[in-house]
């Protein structure tokens, strides 16, 4: 009883355990084959490395805890892999790929909620096939797996306003998983309380304070004992029990919570530093790029960084899609019929425009300002519909998918540190424009007799000719990667040296790239830089591998592959 509850609150039917049968297959494949790519590639992301040796830190291995607090999720699951036996990165590129095929079903989900079953799966088929996606998909990086566990929180927060307080208990807990998967997570925190708003308007609620506290009183006193209220409390005490909880993890293993600094240094304003490989000035990367993330036509690599090059006609298409369904849903509001008193209109809308003003003008001083004076602004235009009586349904959905798009989008773009991957974040909001752009199409298409036989059936052809394109895409993806570098020659060097010798785990291993190595040898290596090989001349450590031919008296050359060199200490 309890899933079939939950099941007709999601508006989930028993014909779509049909779709979602055809979705879950298709998220399988689609995980077995990248997962089989990702390991004949090799690790091209650095972080990929840092999560592995979080993961063997955790299998209660020896290695670095400098970025244990990096995703304490993901890595513990893959922990728990490692304990299994299974010690390889396919665990974690396993673990990620469960969640992308989480996220996949999310979508549809999510989808569903307003649309119907087909365009629902549409959605899912798309955002299971974009470029950018299956190129960050099951190869241990965490942004799709964040992405799947915000999609979730959504989707709970949206049955806990719109359904039963209850589902609060599922959101919250959500997402502080999802907050411990990606910090920039931590965004969907205003997006949830925005969601919430728009069913308790903030404002009259104000007006009431400032005019009757009394009244006001009564009305906390009753909030404070309502169903709705100890929902919130009971998630909120969950929520706290699984802040400590990985916490502490973190913290017992012996590393920091960094992740409070990180997290205070951007609300200052940071934009990153200049030393990152992936720091740029130009603003509109993600903008001008974001054609390529959808279907680009090939993937070539710029050193280790991923290149999305091209991109297909549907890209315009769907971009196009995009902004016609935002137009409708402004349509679709300007067009409701109520009567609105002049002065309070023209009062709200002054308003309105002058905080979107100071957003714009405050996005080149801090992307967290530009933010909460946006979200300000869409509080005041939901006690605005409310005041007016327009039903909530027309635009609570809507504004929600917009802030999430408008939200990540300030805050990468302001970054100078840009990595295609990051905007993956706001797929979901784009997705849901476009889905709406065709279901409104479709339903006004219904309006004119253009053909004899069934019209429902004509029309229903143009979201299953996307989702025969997408699958398409997502099964030649693969085939558009191309590469001329080595990701594995690390991994050589690390195996040659566990062949010859065994006891290698209980000597000092010193390393130029600390990161690959401490998982390829399983154990904590030292970092040395080329100005430390004084230093390194004079320690106990037995081995050394470089990325250059240096002339050490104390150490000589036993093996070399591919610009690759491994010293060992003279007796």
């Amino acid at each position: 009883m309890m899933f079939k509850s939950i099941s007709d609150d999601l508006n989930i039917s028993k014909n779509d355990f049909f779709y979602l049968l055809i979705l879950t297959v298709f998220s399988i494949l689609i995980t077995y084959t990248l997962i089989n790519f990702n390991q004949v590639l090799g690790i091209y992301c650095s972080d990929v490395f840092i999560y592995l040796s979080n993961s063997l830190v955790f299998a209660g291995y020896q290695s670095s805890v400098l970025y244990l607090y990096l995703s304490p999720v993901i890595c513990i699951l893959t922990a728990i892999l490692f304990k299994l036996g299974f010690l390889s990165e396919i665990s974690l590129y396993i673990v990620t790929g469960i969640f992308c095929i989480f996220a996949n079903i999310g979508i549809y989900v999510l989808l569903k909620n307003k649309f119907s079953s087909l365009l629902s799966l549409c959605g899912a088929f798309l955002f299971g096939s974009f470029s950018l996606t299956l190129l960050w998909w099951a190869n241990g990086t965490l942004d799709v797996p964040a992405v799947a566990l915000s999609i979730w929180t959504i989707i709970f927060t949206i049955l806990a306003v719109d359904k039963d307080s209850k589902y609060y208990m599922i959101a919250i807990p959500f997402f502080i998983l999802a907050v411990f998967t990606r910090y920039t997570a931590l965004f969907l925190l205003p997006l949830i309380l925005l969601y919430y708003l728009s069913k308790h308007d903030f404002f009259t609620n104000l007006d009431l304070l400032i005019v009757s506290r009394q009244e006001f009183s009564k009305k906390l006193k009753s909030y404070i004992k309502s169903e709705e209220f100890r929902n919130i409390l009971k998630s909120c005490a969950i929520a706290f029990v699984l802040l400590v909880l990985f916490s502490a993890t973190i913290l017992a293993y012996g590393s920091n919570l960094s992740f409070l600094t990180q997290s205070s240094t951007f609300a200052a304003g940071s934009k990153g530093e200049v030393i990152d490989n992936a720091y740029t000035t130009d603003t509109l990367f993600y903008l001008h790029d974001f054609p390529n993330f959808l279907f680009s036509d090939y993937v070539s690599f710029d050193n280790v960084i991923p290149v999305l090059n091209g991109s297909n006609p549907m890209s315009f298409f769907l971009i196009g899609l995009f902004a016609i369904g935002i137009l409708l849903s402004v349509y679709k509001l300007i067009n409701v019929k109520k009567k609105v008193e002049s002065k309070h209109k023209h009062l709200v809308g002054i308003l309105f425009v002058v905080l979107l003003a100071i957003s714009i003008l405050c996005f080149k001083i801090n992307s967290l300002i530009t933010i909460t004076i946006l979200l300000v602004d869409l509080v005041i235009l939901f006690s605005f519909f409310r005041k007016t009586g327009i039903d909530r349904e027309i635009y609570s959905m809507d504004v929600l998918m917009l802030s999430w798009l408008l939200v990540y989008f300030i805050f990468f773009t302001f970054l100078n540190i840009k990595v295609n991957r990051y905007i993956i974040t706001v797929f979901p909001a784009f997705i849901y424009f476009v889905i709406y752009a065709l279901n409104e199409i479709l339903d006004m298409s219904k309006k004119f007799k253009f053909f004899v036989f069934k019209k429902q059936n004509i029309l229903n052809i143009i979201p299953i000719i996307l989702i025969v394109f997408c699958i398409f895409s997502a099964f030649t993806f693969t085939s558009t990667v191309h590469y001329d570098v080595d990701f594995n020659k690390n991994k050589v060097i690390a195996d040659y040296l566990t062949e010859y010798d065994s006891d290698y785990m209980s000597k000092d291993v010193a390393v130029f790239n600390q990161r690959s190595y401490n998982w390829f040898l399983k154990k904590y290596t030292i970092p040395i830089t080329d100005d430390q090989l004084d230093y390194l001349e004079s320690s106990n450590i037995t081995y050394y591998i470089s990325d250059d031919n240096f002339n050490l008296s104390n150490y000589t050359m036993i093996y070399q592959k591919e610009g690759l060199y491994l010293y060992e200490r003279n007796n």
